[in-house]
């Protein structure tokens, strides 16, 4: 067995006690970034003993993709958070890494299957992708080839702090099924829950080249057998990776029980986007097998139900030993496109907000719906609200407001083409990020061609759209989320999201309300100063 965290002489490239002050240009503000290097999906997402566990790609030596590791950090409220030593170092780090530790889920092992737990102690086990840097024989005595994925185990029985291998046996899974064999270079993501109806361990991974999905079923964590395949589906412009099956109750009634599959998909993400995006299904699942509704599959793989309509939503994970009437979801927030040229240093890479999903009928349909997780309004103060039965043609600034923003803004259009508001400007108005609302298309926009400094990429300086009905009263309700360096917005009930990451100057405080072509009605703004998590 190896512990990870027991490495000597790696402490000053392994704990997190920078000396950071959390104030760097473009540092996120109420969202999760590491304190230095590189960083991408959230992984091993689980809550236990009151903490949750947020556990995510890392590099601890720079900001660049590499030594993937599984970062750590721990909060009692999904708003602040510690960040704590990495649980699972890179193997041979940093000289000689021969096993990246990628992709994967914690479950809590509340009756032992695995027979990890001692003294009484529950184990955490996590399950991840293994990813092999040279042809090598492991512990195990099992053989692996320089670039092969397969699936690992590792637990913990002091409550997520520190982890240890299970090279006795590790891979547990060590090559995909028949009849796709040869594609051991693309085999990942294994997403673990237990489901009670069979008493069985659930695993989907992914055979990312493929878009298929396969689903596995154990006693005890360490044995699995193939239960069903899925895919493919929808979207299938990239890879599917990432994937993640969970119950919900439609229109909150327990009798009436879906099941939702969450992936993400790189290239391919929404239109108008480049780079990477996560899809969506709806179904049923028996134990073994996932089957999507017909109107959550779409014929000719060229569209999706979209997660998050933006750019920079990606690698959704949802968090492990929450009841499911709590189900919490994280999400890098960044993009495969340009996360390693964006200009924030000493970090690459921060996640999203978490939310709090439910589903609901709408327009007849099951829908996902997405809101932020309510203890953000623990950190808000300073509520400004205003009113307007007539707003017309033309713009009001709202002065100086501030970069770290939860904006609550209700209108009916009227004969007005476009509503919406500016954030994050400059007193001259050169840089501007523009969220608003076409009437004549019914979408949300967020417009980032002047949003700060757009040079890195070519692509970035876009605009985004995401596709929003008004509700029967005619109403347009958006709530935004604004930090140093992203815009999060929620519409309607949250039925539609958008995320977008912006690098504006630190002087772009400013705000302006704007009608077009026409007036807006009924509008209401109420706009709340969020604090600092980090001081």
């Amino acid at each position: 067995m190896v512990a990870f965290l027991k490495a000597v002489g790696l402490g000053l490239l392994i704990s997190p006690t920078w000396a950071m002050d959390y104030k760097e240009p473009y540092r996120p503000q109420f969202h999760f970034s590491p304190a230095k290097g590189w960083t991408n999906d959230p992984s091993g997402l689980v809550y236990h003993n009151g903490t949750y566990h947020l556990f995510f790609q890392h590099n601890p030596a720079g900001i660049e993709w590499g030594n993937l590791s599984w970062g750590h950090a721990t909060s009692h409220d999904l708003t602040h958070w510690k960040e704590e030593p990495v649980a699972l170092l890179a193997r041979g780090f940093p000289q000689n890494v021969t096993e990246m530790f990628f992709t994967g889920s914690a479950v809590v092992d509340i009756h032992n299957t695995s027979g990890f737990g001692a003294n009484g102690k529950i184990p955490l086990v996590a399950v991840y992708t293994s990813f092999y840097d040279v042809t090598q024989t492991l512990p195990s005595g099992k053989k692996v080839k320089a670039n092969q994925q397969s699936q690992s185990i590792a637990y913990s029985i002091d409550d997520g702090m520190t982890w240890t291998t299970y090279d006795a046996g590790n891979p547990v899974l060590q090559h995909p099924p028949t009849p796709y064999q040869e594609q051991w270079e693309n085999f990942r993501d294994p997403f673990v829950f237990w489901h009670e109806q069979t008493h069985k361990w659930i695993m989907v991974t992914t055979v990312a080249e493929l878009h298929k999905l396969v689903l596995w079923t154990s006693d005890n964590l360490k044995d699995w057998e193939v239960a069903s395949e899925f895919g493919p589906f929808n979207a299938v412009g990239g890879v599917w990776e990432c994937p993640n099956l969970f119950p919900l109750a439609l229109d909150n009634d327990a009798s009436n029980i879906k099941w939702v599959l969450v992936l993400g998909l790189n290239p391919g993400g929404p239109p108008g986007t480049v780079g990477s995006g996560t899809q969506y299904f709806i179904g049923d699942f028996d134990g073994t097998t996932f089957v999507a509704d017909n109107e959550s599959v779409y014929p000719g793989n060229k569209t999706a139900n979209w997660l998050d309509w933006g750019p920079d939503y990606y690698a959704a994970a949802t968090y492990n030993g929450l009841s499911d009437t709590n189900r919490t979801v994280m999400a890098w927030m960044s993009n495969w496109q340009y996360n390693a040229k964006i200009p924030a240093y000493p970090w690459h890479g921060g996640m999203a907000t978490p939310r709090h999903m439910s589903l609901k009928t709408i327009d007849q349909k099951p829908t996902l719906i997405q809101q932020p997780y309510k203890n953000l309004e623990s950190i808000e103060s300073h509520t400004r609200n205003s009113v307007w039965k007539s707003f017309a043609e033309g713009k009001k600034d709202l002065g100086s407001v501030g970069k770290t923003l939860d904006i609550d803004l209700e209108f009916s259009p009227y004969d007005a083409a476009e509503f919406g508001i500016i954030v994050q400007a400059t007193s001259d108005w050169k840089q501007q990020t523009r969220i608003g609302y076409n009437v004549t298309s019914q979408q949300i926009f967020v417009d980032r061609t002047k949003s700060g400094d757009v040079s890195f990429d070519e692509t970035f300086a876009r605009v985004y759209h995401a596709p929003l009905v008004p509700s029967s009263e005619g109403i347009v309700h958006l709530r935004i989320l604004v930090d140093w360096s992203s815009v999060e917005v929620f519409g309607g009930e949250g039925e539609s999201t958008l995320t977008a990451q912006i690098f504006p100057s630190r002087n772009a405080t400013f705000a302006q309300l704007f009608s077009h072509g026409g007036q807006t009605g009924n509008v209401k703004i109420g706009i709340r100063k969020v604090s600092s998590t980090w001081n």
